[in-house]
């Protein structure tokens, strides 16, 4: 594990099924895995930054030739899956996004995906892993990047439950110096860096996935809500409040209330 791990969420069985249910929301949502735009060879190299449970990286395995190398990368091992599982062309490293990239990973990949940083992003400082992509792709590789949107007016909220949790929800986003505005600016932050934008999609998800993507959300918070009181900020209502409020929620969502993020998803270049 990487010395500067601060990641607000567990790595335990619970959070790596939470990550694999996103997983398959985002193909539903998306219609792909890979955007089918991106050029794939038999040469191709792929780079997975936060790959986590490497889901996103397992899955393209199944849809490429078994010659393209696929490299996850994430700060801790802790959710890596077991050697037994990955194939022969897929492999895991620790690296840490927010840093420079080692000297031998420097312009080495065609395509570098990223999902679901925005839990390492501070004050809205995307920059550094914005670079990070940089360092890792060749000039003219591609970076597919999905994200959520939780500023409050991209968010379905639906039910006094929703409202009620959300509004204790966003003192912890402060306690832990999170902000959103950056998700919807990410075009502009890329190009500034050096990439062409070649498609940005942000909308949500169909109503008929509202309750499967209401859970995820709540998944999120049951492991965040300790980071939020770690944290020690005074703002925080009580432990037992805050406890009451997700047991609300989760009672009304079988009656219909409703809470999820307007989804993110972008396809850059990297310029010459």
């Amino acid at each position: 594990m990487a010395a500067t791990d601060d990641y607000v969420f567990a790595r335990d069985y619970a959070e790596g099924l939470r990550l694999e249910t996103q997983h398959l929301l985002w193909n539903i949502h998306n219609g792909y895995t890979i955007n089918p735009k991106i050029p794939i060879t038999p040469q191709t190299k792929i780079a997975d930054v936060g790959t986590g449970t490497g889901v996103w990286l397992l899955d393209v395995a199944t849809q490429v030739p078994p010659t393209v190398q696929l490299d996850g990368f994430d700060i801790s091992d802790g959710q890596f899956p077991h050697k037994s599982n990955i194939p022969y062309n897929v492999d895991f490293r620790i690296m840490d996004a927010l840093s420079e990239v080692p000297d031998d990973l420097v312009e080495k990949y065609d395509v570098v995906h990223i999902r679901y940083l925005g839990p390492i992003v501070k004050r809205g400082n995307v920059e550094p892993i914005i670079q990070h992509a940089m360092q890792l792709l060749k000039v003219g590789g591609y970076l597919q990047w999905e994200e959520a949107d939780l500023t409050r007016n991209k968010l379905c909220i639906k039910g006094p439950e929703a409202e009620a949790f959300y509004a204790f929800a966003s003192l912890g986003y402060d306690a832990l110096d999170f902000t959103f505005s950056w998700v919807e600016d990410l075009p502009t932050r890329l190009n500034q860096a050096g990439f062409e934008v070649l498609k940005f999609r942000n909308d949500q998800l169909p109503q008929a996935m509202a309750p499967l993507v209401t859970r995820t959300f709540v998944l999120t918070h049951i492991a965040g809500i300790d980071a939020f009181y770690k944290s020690g900020h005074e703002s925080l209502p009580p432990r037992h409040e805050a406890d009451a409020l997700l047991a609300a929620l989760i009672g009304a969502v079988k009656k219909g209330a409703a809470i999820y993020p307007t989804q993110v998803s972008l396809l850059a270049r990297k310029a010459a």
